[in-house]
């Protein structure tokens, strides 16, 4: 796993440009629905704030020209300019407010005052404003009167002469505020919603092709398993793909028999083999249940436990109806090897697969797990049958697994596509490598869409005890899946 540690310092340690871009626009086209309600939001945040807070502001405004006494058109083109260059400074100085204040009768402006040349000619634009109409005007009036007499110790005596105005205002321009607002609340909405989708990109990168599975892990790739549309018997029940009785998904049995003749030849002999993955949710379970199936199809005799105590999910996949004591029961001595395994049959006809049910739950998993009762039960079933399948719980987030890693001669790791952080596959590998475990290779599940979206995978609630005595994650990080699987041809009918 040196190689494996090392790919993951590169993976944290330096993004590459055009992954990162790839997982941008990826995470764009799923949260483009999050970035338009946050839009959304900040207008209608903004759009409230404005109308419910908005103070009216009326502004008069007048374009003046500026003729400088005996002087010619340069200067007081000349003369314009400069007085738009002064007028703030005159402004704050204080000296016409305090003229205007004088000539309005009042303590200070009551509004406020600017003026800036037209370049290039001696016309000079004055507004004023305030929140009434007449004080807005009266206080326009009061500066063209006034102005030249403040300016002319600066640019000489000069003469205001008034080509346009605005007479008594009536537009409070809340309509251009309004808008002027919301653009900017628009654009801080889209802000923040593509912030969330870098950070998304940047965080929750993801496995979503062979080629990027082989870049990540020093672990080989079985295959890769098809998208196909999965309908569900009913509201109250989910549904798993079991290529036993479906028989339409014949792009995912071509699938599993790729992963089951490289999963044999990697086995070399070997009898135990372990499905597990990262996270909950990535259908291991589905992955194992039919993988024992093709292997029982290929004339083998194939045992299938399910080993994930904490949520057992095979008796649902296969829609047993009776109820079988199950592992729990076996190692607890409560029943026998063969009251608890129930053969899979297809139209009456034995298959060659047996079921052990994991429908016990047990508090004492970890220590029921790693008893003697589980190695002998384990050798037993080496005996009996040409695979021994085991579904685990997933590695990465609890020790189960790692605890069985001793009785099996192979790993299978399944991985769905665009599902679990990278970082999880890292943890869910390195910690069976370092538990001594074979890692045949990762079934990336999920890779290739062929007919629509997976069905329902199953749910995992809280985890118990873990190798620090309780759960890394407590609840599953990602509750239930919203994908199945499956496809098989018509000719796997016959």
């Amino acid at each position: 796993m040196n190689e494996t540690a090392s790919n993951e310092n590169q993976e944290f340690g330096k993004i590459d440009i055009l992954a990162f871009v790839k997982d941008f626009l990826h995470s764009l086209k799923r949260m483009w629905p999050v970035v338009a309600v946050i839009t959304a939001i900040a207008i209608a945040v903004s759009y409230y704030r404005v109308t419910t807070t908005y103070t009216p502001r009326y502004v008069a405004d007048a374009t003046v020209t500026v003729e400088l006494m005996n002087g010619g058109t340069y200067a007081n083109r000349n003369t314009a300019e400069q007085l738009g260059l002064i007028f703030p400074y005159i402004l704050t100085s204080g000296a016409l407010s305090d003229v205007i204040a004088s000539d309005l009768g009042t303590k200070s402006v009551p509004g406020t005052i600017s003026a800036k040349n037209i370049k290039g000619t001696n016309l000079l634009t004055i507004s004023a404003s305030a929140s009434k109409p007449e004080t807005a005007y009266n206080i326009l009036q009061s500066v063209i009167k006034n102005y030249p007499e403040v300016a002319q110790y600066v640019v000489g005596q000069a003469e205001l002469t008034v080509i346009d105005e605005s007479g008594l205002p009536k537009d409070t321009g809340k309509t251009s505020v309004i808008r002027g607002s919301v653009r900017n609340a628009a654009l801080i909405g889209l802000a923040i919603g593509l912030a969330i989708v870098v950070i998304r990109a940047v965080l929750s990168r993801t496995v979503r092709s062979e080629t990027e599975l082989r870049d990540l892990v020093n672990v080989p790739c079985l295959g890769t398993l098809p998208v196909c549309s999965r309908k569900r018997r009913s509201t109250n029940t989910r549904s798993e793909i079991n290529i036993l009785t479906d028989t339409d998904k014949g792009d995912y049995v071509e699938s599993m028999r790729l992963i089951r003749t490289r999963l044999e030849r990697r086995m070399a002999g070997g009898k135990v083999l372990m499905v597990t993955s990262s996270v909950a949710g990535e259908g291991k379970s589905t992955v194992a249940a039919n993988l024992a199936i093709s292997m029982a199809l290929k004339g083998k005799k194939v045992i299938l436990v399910d080993c994930d105590l904490r949520n057992p999910s095979t008796g649902k996949i296969f829609s047993l109806t009776e109820s079988y004591p199950g592992l729990v029961a076996v190692l607890n001595g409560e029943a026998t090897l063969d009251e608890a395994l129930c053969e899979v049959k297809k139209n009456d006809e034995p298959t060659g697969l047996f079921l052990m049910p994991g429908a016990d739950k047990e508090s004492r998993l970890v220590e029921i797990l790693g008893s003697e009762e589980m190695s002998r039960l384990i050798s037993e079933l080496r005996e009996r049958a040409d695979y021994v399948i085991l579904d685990t719980p997933p590695s990465a987030v609890l020790v189960d697994a790692m605890i069985l890693v001793k009785h099996v001669d192979a790993v299978a790791y399944v991985i769905m596509s665009d599902y679990a952080r990278r970082r999880y596959i890292y943890d869910g590998i390195e910690e069976l490598t370092s538990s001594g475990a074979n890692v045949a290779g990762c079934i990336l599940n999920g890779g290739a869409t062929h007919s629509g979206r997976y069905g329902y995978y199953g749910s995992y609630g809280r985890y118990g005890y873990s190798r620090y005595g309780y759960s890394r994650y407590g609840y599953s990080r990602y509750g239930y899946s919203h994908y199945g699987y499956g496809s098989e041809s018509k000719k796997d009918k016959k």
